[in-house]
């Protein structure tokens, strides 16, 4: 099968919508946070055991593994709609630009945008200590969020997690909008990876 058949195959648009459902893709950026935290729970699950054995060094991994599982789920979110996107603007003339993608990749964390501001009242003891909510809302990353503080105590907590926690919630953010704008312009992250001059 040719290069030039498979772009012909895969621009064939069956749907009864004219343009790139744009509202659809908002809702299911925000509902995205929910597929991480299923998977976020799962990966508590399975290393909370290696956790209390290997203590901070275990807080560090189990962290960076949710942040890893996050990144892999809102990465296949942006390429799948900015493909959809793409179809749309080439077959039915939309126009969807790459901006739209800062959108869905800030509607994609906010709800644990949302659990930082909490965080951040509760460090600043506007309201009681708030940290098992926080981790809870944020499961995945419940490594991460414990090796700044380890105990359900806001006043266990090291100052840095407020400046932690944004970048990771930032990292997640531009891997949604580097995906989509990749779906977008149909780049191949195989030939990325492989030509990195491509």
């Amino acid at each position: 099968m040719t290069k030039e058949h498979e772009t012909k195959k895969e621009q064939q648009d069956y749907s009864e919508e004219m343009t790139y459902g744009r509202k659809k893709a908002c809702i299911t950026a925000l509902l995205k946070w929910l597929e991480c935290e299923f998977f976020g729970v799962f990966i508590f699950l399975s290393l909370f055991a290696m956790r209390i054995v290997m203590k901070g060094a275990g807080d560090i991994v189990f962290g960076l593994l949710g942040l890893l599982c996050y990144a892999i789920v809102l990465a296949d979110f942006g390429l799948k709609e900015g493909s959809k996107a793409r179809v749309k603007n080439q077959l039915r003339g939309d126009t969807v630009g790459s901006g739209f993608g800062f959108l869905l990749g800030f509607l994609s964390v906010l709800p644990a945008l949302i659990s930082y501001g909490v965080l951040i009242l509760s460090y600043k003891g506007v309201i009681g200590s708030a940290i098992l909510g926080v981790k809870i809302a944020n499961a995945g990353l419940w490594g991460l969020i414990n090796a700044f503080v380890p105990t359900m105590d806001i006043a266990d907590m090291n100052s840095v997690l407020l400046g932690v926690f944004p970048a990771a919630q930032l990292i997640l953010m531009l891997t949604v909008v580097i995906t989509f704008g990749m779906g977008l312009k149909n780049e191949d992250i195989k030939t990325k990876i492989m030509y990195k001059n491509v």
